[in-house]
């Protein structure tokens, strides 16, 4: 403990939530495994509006105690050109001993500048296919930690330097008993559950899709239903669930994300790192629709459940409502299937690294 107590850490997270939310987590768990060792400032940038699927604000989801700071950031040359200033100014003012990126092309004059004066530097990759600014910045970087073992194909020239390491989760994030998980929901035990995550970004497909498919399913009485639409299909979402003779709950968000994981028998939903993460630490069935922009990073997420056997892998152009309908009926009829691609997922997890994200920093 006493070796780090001297340390200066700054994390750099581009605004959004792939990024945020994984760089608050780690930080949550680095302050509970290493309280007052550490002082943390936590960076991001101030023009993201909304993170990751729940819609919080930036500055609002990343807590006082880790010191944020919120520098304007865009993609045009004027944007570029403060960012390399004020990121000189972060690294001058805040003299860290590590700077620790978690992507984005936010990190990357963090990192330069980090190494010009001397600082460890570290990079987080959530996905198995590495971003490009994180793939720029691999050969420059101390250390490089990945949350999929896949990824090491992608970084052979730097595997000396790559650690595998727990993707981080929520801190809240913890089983509870199905029941009573049920209970919070007002639904009943016996039925099958399904977790749909539509999201507020780049899911509309998904968001229109179920309500689709469970209007022309004949086994209404057999499932329940929640969605989390997000901001922009909320209205939309919930008025197709009320025409619906289903139990269901449509939320726009919802913070106590362990309550919907512990109650559901199925999820549905897109495969960011973090949805992998949560997925498979609750040992769920799942059936992924991968984000198919953004360098289709999803898909290769996927991927690594599907091969296992553990997920149902559907590109979103090739789904259709009689598609999804037909595979509920297979999930609710095949008790046997669910149980085997629950197993899977216990078993990946069991053989898995077992290193916490906090514990690789110092390695």
């Amino acid at each position: 403990m006493s070796q780090l107590r001297s340390k200066r850490l700054l994390v750099v997270a581009q605004g959004s939530g792939g990024h945020v939310f994984p760089a608050v987590a780690f930080c949550q768990e680095f302050i509970l495994k290493n309280p007052e060792s550490v002082l943390i400032t936590f960076v991001t940038s101030a023009n993201a509006k909304f993170v990751a699927s729940d819609g919080q604000k930036a500055n609002k989801i990343i807590p006082e105690e880790f010191h944020p700071v919120y520098l304007s950031a865009s993609r045009s040359a004027l944007g570029i050109l403060k960012l390399i200033f004020s990121s000189f100014g972060t690294i001058i003012r805040e003299r860290p001993d590590i700077v620790f990126g978690f992507g984005g092309y936010f990190t990357v004059p963090f990192v330069f500048w980090a190494k010009l004066f001397g600082k460890k530097t570290i990079l987080h990759e959530q996905n198995v296919v590495l971003g490009r600014a994180n793939m720029f910045l691999s050969g420059w970087v101390d250390k490089i930690i990945i949350s999929f073992e896949e990824t090491r194909m992608y970084l052979k020239k730097n595997n000396k330097k790559t650690q595998w390491a727990r993707f981080p989760l929520k801190e809240n994030l913890r089983r509870m008993p199905k029941n009573e998980a049920l209970q919070v929901l007002g639904f009943k035990e016996g039925l099958l559950t399904v977790l749909v995550v539509g999201g507020s970004q780049g899911a509309r497909c998904i968001n229109e899709r179920i309500p689709e498919a469970l209007k022309e399913n004949k086994n209404l009485d057999q499932l329940q239903v929640i969605h989390l639409a997000g901001h922009n299909d909320f209205k939309s979402v919930k008025e197709r669930y009320r025409a619906l003779p289903l139990c269901s709950k449509v939320f726009e968000f919802f913070d106590d994300m362990q309550v919907l994981y512990s109650a559901a028998d199925l999820v549905i939903g897109r495969s960011g790192a973090g949805c992998v993460a949560e997925i498979s630490h609750f040992a769920l069935p799942s059936v992924l629709i991968p984000y198919p922009y953004a360098g289709a990073h999803q898909i290769e997420n996927a991927r690594v459940l599907a091969k296992k056997g553990a997920a149902l892998l559907l590109e979103e152009d090739k789904i259709t409502a009689p598609l999804l309908s037909g595979l509920l009926d297979i999930f609710i009829e095949d008790d046997m299937r669910r149980k085997t691609m629950s197993k899977i997922l216990t078993t990946m997890e069991e053989e898995a690294q077992k290193i916490s994200l906090s514990e690789a920093v110092f390695l």
